[in-house]
């Protein structure tokens, strides 16, 4: 799944759960399986408008990313995870490492996000990038199932249908696995904005920090103005 998305200049993608959360907690270990990582590699350090980004396959490779992601919760790092997932019209029924992950990450994760169609890669991601680095910081988590992955004539091969269906019931399931198809790619060659978004950060009033006087309870404990007491304490 790595290998399906291209790395900007100053991006890293962590391949090894285990390491992104020895990495957070600034703790590092070893990781038996590493994917293309340096022999001693130096925790990563996330400037302004940069985040870290993991990408991990379905199932045990997104349940593995819980600790790390729980770690960057509390670091109130920005975190991206981009999960695979089974294909969209196979979950809940049975296919492999298909599991409700959404719900995994719903009470560590600042937002969660299916993403059902081709079209909708770019726009979710822009999306979940800023919400990880907007107001405090924190982890995101990016689900993408298998068929928007793959390219057109995969996905129309292995879930098309048959060319020959027979009868009424065989015809009404190619026709709805055609028409599947076509909006799942519908609009996914059209060019599409991947500016970065503008993060929101709140900033403290004048109010807040204190401008243009004292704060009021300085004088309301026995504590004059100017650093002495007051009569009587």
């Amino acid at each position: 799944m790595v290998n399906s998305f291209s790395c900007p200049n100053g991006w890293r993608v962590l391949g090894c759960p285990n390491l992104v959360g020895s990495w957070l907690s600034g703790e590092m270990r070893r990781c038996p399986m590493q994917l293309n990582m340096p022999s001693t590699p130096t925790p990563p350090h996330f400037p302004t408008g940069r985040i870290g980004v993991a990408a991990v396959t379905a199932g045990p490779g997104v349940t593995n990313t819980v600790t790390a992601i729980k770690n960057a919760q509390m670091a109130e790092s920005p975190l991206l995870l981009i999960g695979g997932a089974a294909a969209t019209l196979q979950k809940g029924r049975g296919a492999l490492q298909d599991i409700d992950q959404l719900s995994l990450f719903k009470t560590l994760c600042k937002t969660c996000v299916s993403v059902h169609a081709v079209r909708d890669i770019v726009p979710a991601l822009r999306k979940a990038i800023v919400t990880a680095q907007s107001g405090t910081p924190g982890p995101v988590f990016v689900e993408l199932p298998i068929d928007v992955l793959y390219p057109f004539h995969v996905v129309e091969k292995e879930i098309g249908g048959t060319k020959s269906a027979r009868g009424l019931r065989g015809k009404m399931v190619r026709w709805y696995l055609q028409n599947y198809i076509r909006n799942l790619f519908a609009g996914a060659w059209e060019p599409q904005d991947v500016s970065p978004l503008p993060v929101q950060v709140p900033l403290a009033t004048e109010d807040e920090v204190g401008f243009g006087g004292p704060p009021p309870w300085i004088g309301g404990f026995g504590v004059s103005m100017d650093g002495g007491h007051r009569g009587g304490v």
